[in-house]
């Protein structure tokens, strides 16, 4: 069984040939032009690292780190104060940057996908370019799901149902529970730049009649962001994967949550007895919670 397999080094962005497991680059060799051999693989993994940008939805959410190796560490920097109504010639006090170290042992996501020899010979359309747009679209949803998993450690705010209604009109004002977690954050000196939902949860905000009388008004702007009254502009995701009945409200800079990207490769193989040509996509990375200061998550906004 004959093997080829590239990797992408998620610090420098090139391709290397290599049959090293562990994440290391050390011995890998640089894929040129030239090297007839791994050209393929390059072009699938190259493909699907294209079509997953649209999948990784939730990636928005969290400071992304590249990895070289599948272990590390990660300092992350903790906010410090300054000196307040310093006095003449008296010397502020110094105060240094106090540091969280934040381990990580990367896991992996796998795609595996193979074409027989008569389902290529057979095929009408570039079913290759077909399977590496949907091993994007499954290595998005795993790492949607992952990220996901790691936001329901965030520390809650009881909110409202957005979606209840009498007479017509809503109950409740989704402003109210925003505002509370945005103030909630910001009272820890943290500056929240992402609003997250479940599709559910964005259709009750949406239509919630407090919301659609600020859209009519001009004093919400709805579209790629979402500009609410008296409070900065923040980035709006919207994914299936999110819990169906929360809100999320993070700092995406400090970072609440940091996904460790370690590299990404793909691995062609003939098997001639049973005929057929495999390619296995792995992705290595790791998401945590590192600044729960920094986010919050709204709940009970959708019933």
């Amino acid at each position: 069984m004959s093997r080829v397999c590239v990797a992408r080094n998620p610090v420098d962005g090139k391709f290397y040939a290599t049959r090293v497991e562990d994440g290391s680059f050390r011995e890998a060799q640089l894929v040129t032009p030239e090297d007839i051999s791994t050209i393929e693989a390059q072009v699938v993994l190259d493909e699907v690292l294209g079509f997953a940008t649209a999948a990784q939805k939730l990636r928005a959410l969290c400071r992304v780190i590249p990895m070289e190796t599948l272990t590390g560490n990660v300092d992350v920097a903790t906010l410090r104060t300054g000196s307040e109504k310093v006095p003449p010639l008296v010397e502020a006090e110094l105060k240094a940057d106090a540091y969280e170290r934040v381990p990580f042992d990367l896991w992996k996501n796998i795609d595996h996908i193979a074409f027989s020899d008569e389902a290529a010979k057979r095929a009408q359309h570039a079913i290759v370019r077909l399977a590496t747009q949907n091993s994007a679209k499954v290595l998005g949803k795993m790492e949607n799901s992952q990220i996901s998993t790691v936001l329901k450690d965030i520390t809650d705010l009881t909110g409202a149902d957005w979606g209840s209604k009498t007479s017509g009109v809503s109950d409740n004002n989704p402003f109210d529970d925003i505002g509370a977690a945005v103030a909630a954050i910001e009272a820890l000196g943290y500056e929240p730049d992402k609003i997250a939902m479940h599709p559910l949860v964005w259709a009750d905000f949406i239509g919630n009649t407090h919301v659609q009388k600020s859209v009519q008004a001009g004093m919400v702007k709805v579209g790629e962001s979402i500009a609410l009254p008296m409070f900065p502009t923040m980035a709006l995701v919207v994914d299936a994967a999110l819990t169906n009945t929360v809100c999320y409200v993070v700092d995406s800079s400090a970072p609440s949550i940091v996904l460790g990207e370690g590299p990404t490769e793909a691995e062609q193989y003939r098997h001639a007895p049973a005929g057929f040509t495999g390619y296995m996509v792995r992705q290595w990375l790791q998401p945590k919670l590192v600044l729960a200061d920094a986010c919050r998550e709204l709940t009970g906004v959708h019933a």
